[in-house]
C-alpha cells in the first residue's frame, strides 16, 4: 500500500527525512566509473569507461571515496594521460552516491570553461546517475543549476577559478579538486597561494577527519613547481609492470634503456635493465595494463603521490615520444615542452650565463656592423626605452636557430613624446633603415618591439604611428608594443590587447595594442644558448641556437647581456625560482628577450622545412642544406653560384631560386 503525500510543504519534509534515513550505498568510486560513467572524449568518447584502458587511475580514484583513510594525494603527470577522467570519475561518484559539497579549482577562465564545456557538462548530461541528480541549469530558480554552480539535492558542485579570491572565499567544501596547480599565482591578491586559501574553506571537515584534497598537475619549472614539491613530499609512487622475460619489476624511463634511431622511422624499443630482453612497441600495452604502483619512497606522515609519464601511457606510441626528442634537440623552449608535457617532469632552466670573458673571447672576425650575415634569414629588432634614450638591438636568425648581432647601441636624446629626438633616431635608424644582406640586396626588419615599461604612452603613441605591415607575417603588425611580465607558464608571447582609451573610457578602434611578453621562460631559453660551443672554442661546429657575438660589440653590450641569474628564493614558505641582477644595466638582455619574443610573434616554431626554403629562395639565397652547411666567409662565393643561377626568361622575369634550380638541373 502507498500513500501520495500532497504537494506542500509536509512533503518536502517527508522527502528530506526518508532521504536521511536512506542507507549510504557502498560502491567504490572505480565500481561506480565502470558501471555508469559516460566518457566525453577520447578513444572511447561517448561510451562507458573501460579501465583496462587507464588502469593507473584506479587505485588513485578509489582514495576520493569517503570511507578512504587518506586525505590528500597528489598526481605529476604528462599530458592527456587520463587522470581528467579520474576527476571526471570522482565528481560523478560524489554526486551520485557520496553527496559532499566540492569544488573544482582550474588555473584560468579559458581553461575552467573547457574543462566546463568540454569535459564536465557532457559527462554530466550523457551519465544517467548524474543526469538525475543534478538539477537543470536555470537563469531565475534559486534551486537550479548555474554555468559555475551545479546542484544535487542539498549539495554544489562549485567551479571556481584561482585567480578569483572571491571564488576561493565563497564555499566550505568537503572536496576540493586543483587541476593544473603549477599554473596557479603564487600570491593571490596579497592573501598567499590559492591553494592555502583552499584549505581554509574545508577547515569545518578538520575534525571528522571527511575532507579531501586532490592536487593534479603537469609539472612546469625545476624548483618553482608546486606539484614536484608536493611528489617530492608524497611517498613518490611509480608504475611498475612485468617484464616479459625475466620477469622482474621495472618503470618505463626515458633514459638509457629507451633506444631509437635519430632519423625517421625511429623504431623505438625499450631493453629490460635487469635481462636486457627487448621490449618492443606491442608489448607495452600488455604490460601496463597489468602493472600496478609502488611507493618508492614510504615514510612516516608521507601521503600517496602518483607519476605518470607518456612512456606508461597508452595514447601516445613510443615512436613519437622519439620523435618529439629529436625535434626538440638544441631548443630549449621544445625542450621544455618535451620534458613538461611528453615526460611529466620539471625541465631545469640554466641558471646562469657563461663569465663575460669567456663570451667576449667567442667573438667573430668578418661580421660587419650593419650587414646581414649570409644564413641570417629573419631579421628582429627590439628597443628599450628609458629617460635619456633608447637602447637598442638588431638580430638576425637561420633557420637553425643560430643568431648574430647586426646592431646595437644606445640612441641618445629625449624620450618625452612620441616625437622626441630618440624615437626619431629610431625609426631613422632601425625602423627605416635598409640592411644590407650578404647577396647584395637591402632588406628591412621583420619585427620591430618597443618596451613600453617605461614611457608607456610615448610608446603605444609611437607604434601607432609609425606601423608597417610585413607579407611575411600575414599581415600582422610590423611595430609592436611590448611588456614583460613574471611567470614561468607564461607564453613567449601573448595576444594583443588594446590599450588605448577615450575620455568616455572606452576603447579606441584601431588603437594601440600592447602584447605581454613571458620573460622569465625567454632568459632561460637565452642562458641556455649562450652555454653552447661551437667553432670558436674548438667544437667542430656550431649547435643549433648557438649566439655568435661580432668583435666590434664591447664589454658594456657583454656585462648587460650577463647582468641576470636565476637563483631559488623562498617565498610564504615555498621555493620558487627568481631572476636576480648582477650588474645595474640589463637593458641588452631585455633587448634579446624581446627579439627572442618577435621570432614567436613571426611563428618561427611552426616553419616546416619548405617554409625555409622558400623563404631563402624569397631572399635570394640558396635554400636547403646549401646553405645551413655556409659559413660566414663563404658569403662571397656564394653570391657568385647565386648569381650563375639567377637565369632570366625571354620575357624579362626572373625565375626564383627554385625554379632556377630546377632548370639547371635539367639541364645536366
Amino acid at each position: 500500500m502507498s500513500y501520495h503525500l500532497p504537494n506542500n510543504g509536509w512533503r518536502v519534509a517527508c522527502q528530506a527525512f526518508a532521504e536521511a534515513l536512506r542507507p549510504p550505498i557502498q560502491m567504490r568510486p572505480s565500481q561506480w566509473a565502470r558501471e555508469n560513467l559516460i566518457v566525453p572524449d577520447g578513444p572511447r568518447k561517448l561510451d562507458r569507461w573501460d579501465p583496462t584502458l587507464t588502469p593507473f587511475i584506479v587505485e588513485p580514484l578509489d582514495l576520493t571515496a569517503p570511507d578512504s583513510p587518506v586525505n590528500t594525494f597528489c598526481v605529476m603527470k604528462s599530458a592527456q594521460s587520463g587522470f581528467t577522467t579520474m576527476l571526471l570519475a570522482a565528481i560523478g561518484h560524489t554526486i551520485a552516491l557520496d553527496r559532499a559539497d566540492c569544488m573544482i579549482v582550474q588555473p584560468t577562465d579559458s581553461a575552467l570553461s573547457d574543462f566546463n564545456r568540454k569535459k564536465l557538462q557532457p559527462t554530466m548530461e550523457e551519465t544517467p546517475a548524474t543526469r538525475r541528480a543534478v538539477a537543470r541549469q536555470t537563469s531565475r530558480s534559486a534551486s537550479g543549476s548555474t554555468i559555475y554552480e551545479k546542484r544535487f539535492g542539498h549539495f554544489t558542485l562549485t567551479l571556481a577559478l584561482a585567480s578569483s579570491s572571491a571564488d576561493l572565499r565563497s564555499k566550505t567544501v568537503q572536496k576540493a579538486f586543483l587541476d593544473e596547480v603549477d599554473e596557479y599565482p603564487i600570491d593571490l591578491d596579497g592573501q598567499g597561494p590559492p591553494i592555502s586559501m583552499v584549505e581554509a574553506r574545508q577547515e569545518s571537515f578538520l575534525r571528522d577527519g571527511t575532507w579531501k584534497r586532490i592536487l593534479i598537475s603537469t609539472p612546469t619549472i625545476k624548483g618553482a613547481s608546486v606539484i614536484e614539491a608536493a611528489f617530492e613530499a608524497s611517498d613518490k609512487r611509480r608504475w611498475h609492470v612485468r617484464c616479459p622475460h625475466c620477469e622482474d619489476e621495472l618503470v618505463f624511463e626515458f633514459g638509457p634503456n629507451f633506444h631509437f634511431d635519430q632519423k625517421w622511422p625511429h623504431r623505438a624499443y625499450y631493453s629490460c635493465p635487469s635481462c636486457g630482453g627487448v621490449i618492443g612497441e606491442q608489448d607495452r600495452s600488455r604490460m601496463v595494463r597489468a602493472g600496478r604502483w609502488i611507493a618508492t619512497a614510504p615514510a612516516p606522515g608521507r601521503s600517496p603521490g602518483y607519476h605518470l609519464d607518456a612512456l606508461s601511457s597508452p595514447f601516445v606510441p613510443w615512436d613519437k615520444i622519439a620523435e618529439r626528442y629529436v625535434d626538440a634537440a638544441g631548443d630549449p623552449q621544445k625542450l621544455k615542452a618535451f620534458y613538461t608535457l611528453t615526460l611529466g617532469v620539471p625541465f631545469e632552466m640554466k641558471g646562469d650565463a657563461p663569465r663575460l670573458e669567456t663570451l667576449m673571447s667567442r667573438r667573430e672576425s668578418g661580421l660587419d656592423r650593419g650587414h646581414i650575415p649570409a644564413r641570417g634569414v629573419l631579421l628582429v629588432g627590439s628597443a628599450d626605452v628609458q629617460g635619456a634614450g633608447i637602447w637598442y638591438e638588431v638580430m638576425a636568425v637561420a633557420r637553425t636557430r643560430e643568431t648574430w648581432v647586426v646592431d646595437a647601441g644606445f640612441l641618445s636624446g629625449s624620450t618625452e613624446s612620441p616625437d622626441a629626438e630618440a624615437f626619431v633616431a629610431l625609426k631613422e635608424r632601425v625602423l627605416d633603415r635598409a640592411w644590407p644582406d650578404a647577396w647584395g640586396r637591402t632588406r628591412k626588419l621583420d619585427a620591430l618591439g618597443v618596451d613600453s615599461g617605461f614611457r608607456a604612452p610615448c610608446v603605444y603613441s609611437w607604434t601607432r604611428a609609425h606601423q608597417r605591415f610585413n607579407p611575411l607575417s600575414k599581415g600582422k603588425h610590423v611595430v609592436l608594443a611590448l611588456k614583460g611580465a613574471t611567470g614561468w607558464n607564461r607564453p613567449a608571447i601573448g595576444l594583443p590587447v588594446d590599450v588605448d582609451v577615450d575620455f568616455a573610457g572606452k576603447r579606441v578602434h584601431a588603437g594601440a595594442k600592447v602584447r605581454t611578453v613571458g620573460v622569465d621562460g625567454l632568459k632561460g631559453v637565452f642562458m641556455d644558448d649562450l652555454a653552447k660551443e661551437g667553432i670558436k672554442s674548438g667544437k667542430p661546429s656550431d649547435p643549433e641556437g648557438y649566439c655568435h657575438f661580432p668583435d666590434w660589440l664591447d664589454e658594456i653590450y657583454f656585462k648587460q647581456v650577463t647582468a641576470e641569474y636565476c637563483d631559488d628564493e623562498m617565498y610564504r614558505g615555498r621555493s620558487k625560482r627568481v631572476w636576480r641582477q648582477r650588474y645595474r644595466d640589463n637593458h641588452m638582455l631585455d633587448c634579446r628577450v624581446y627579439n627572442l619574443a618577435l621570432l614567436a610573434s613571426l611563428g618561427f616554431d611552426k616553419m616546416e622545412s619548405d617554409d625555409w626554403s622558400d623563404l631563402e629562395a624569397l631572399r635570394g639565397a640558396p635554400g636547403g642544406e646549401a646553405l645551413v652547411a655556409m659559413d660566414t666567409e663563404g658569403a662571397a662565393a656564394a653570391v657568385v653560384a647565386q648569381a650563375e643561377i639567377a637565369v632570366v626568361e625571354p620575357q624579362g622575369r626572373k625565375l626564383t631560386w627554385r625554379e632556377a634550380m630546377e632548370r639547371r638541373n635539367v639541364s645536366r
